[in-house]
């Protein structure tokens, strides 16, 4: 990624990638690395266009641009946005901007190409720390579990001693660090150190498991979703893992991040955008049949697997009373401090400490 003068470089290094990957698995790594570099190399400039929206004149609507990744969740709920008339009846019009990965997105926000976008509370405390004004409104929180194939001789936790444990993001990815975390405590080994972790992307993750290059997986609940319950199980869930960890159950995992200069400005804009999220959301949760209509941009192969991502959807959604900022504050430094403990000090803030103003609360989405 090219680094421009107003962009803070906040990614730490990535370590045992997809180089580790032996035999016929590092194949499908490479093939499918080439074919992911050219789609970057027509995303890097979004599809959709990123350029600067002029202010809205006297009786039109503020355009909200909202980065997103093709084919991802929130694909789904703008195109139900859209197609309902929820952005124009709550006073804003949404632009879908879309890019080839994450980075793509925090680089867009950093330039001031796109408003929102979705990503993690430690993206937002790094940035914070290094003079960033961007918060984050809570959207998901942690789901998903570690998914190992049928006969392949694990059957606890501690079976994974030893093997290859495939995991669909970085070192930061909160769910590897509750599942070191909980291992350590619960089977007596680290898997960062007594297995051999292996960090993809998340559809090259789940090709690798399925050709046997890891032996188990840890990756994004749409991936998860894909895979074939007759061939592959689910050895734990995250939010089983959480309690023995010390985190809450509703842990935040990602959300809406913006600039609170952009939010200041255009209050009504973003109020109206969480609401609209919020209104979209509950009509995937409550109307079968509109998944029917969002089929196409969720991939699903057959209705089957459709019924497992709906599940997986909805097991992600936020329930309850809306946690204040206070809480969802304690519970991100309880991460930290996991972090700290795990000697992963270079993934986390400065100084180790979340900053103040991390999190906004305001309307839940």
């Amino acid at each position: 990624m090219v680094f421009g003068p107003n962009t803070l470089d906040i990614h730490g290094p990535m370590r045992n990638s997809i180089d580790e990957v032996p035999g016929d698995a590092l194949t499908i790594f490479q093939s499918a690395a080439l074919a992911m570099l050219a789609a970057l190399t027509v995303f890097t400039v979004p599809s959709r266009a990123a350029t600067a929206v002029p202010a809205a004149r006297p009786g039109e609507l503020p355009v909200v641009r909202v980065g997103t990744l093709k084919f991802g969740t929130v694909d789904w709920e703008l195109d139900v946005m859209r197609r309902h008339g929820l952005d124009r009846a709550h006073g804003f019009i949404a632009q879908p901007v879309d890019f080839a990965g994450k980075d793509g997105t925090a680089t867009a926000l950093q330039g001031g190409a796109v408003d929102v976008i979705l990503t993690d509370w430690l993206w937002v405390a790094k940035s914070r720390t290094l003079g960033g004004d961007y918060v984050f409104a809570p959207y998901s929180h942690l789901t998903g579990g570690v998914m190992v194939r049928r006969g392949a001789g694990i059957s606890r936790l501690a079976d994974l001693k030893g093997r290859r444990i495939g995991i669909g993001g970085g070192p930061t990815d909160q769910s590897w660090i509750v599942l070191r975390a909980y291992a350590q405590r619960t089977a007596g080994f680290d898997p960062a150190i007594e297995s051999t972790p292996v960090f993809a992307a998340p559809p090259l993750l789940n090709e690798t498991l399925r050709r046997g290059g890891v032996a188990a997986a840890i990756n994004f609940w749409q991936y998860d979703a894909r895979l074939d319950t007759g061939t592959f199980f689910e050895l734990i869930k995250v939010e089983d893992m959480l309690p023995a960890v010390g985190l809450p159950a509703d842990m935040p995992l990602l959300g809406w991040v913006f600039s609170e200069r952009w939010a200041a400005k255009h209050r009504a804009a973003l109020d109206g955008y969480l609401a609209a999220v919020a209104a979209a959301r509950h009509i995937l949760a409550t109307q079968p049949e509109e998944w029917q209509a969002i089929k196409g941009l969720t991939g699903a192969r057959d209705e089957e697997m459709l019924a497992r991502l709906r599940t997986a959807y909805l097991e992600g959604l936020p329930a309850g009373v809306d946690p204040s900022a206070g809480m969802l504050a304690a519970a991100a430094q309880r991460m930290i401090d996991l972090l700290i403990q795990l000697g992963d000090e270079d993934e986390i803030p400065p100084g180790g400490k979340l900053p103040p103003g991390t999190f906004f609360v305001g309307s839940r989405s």
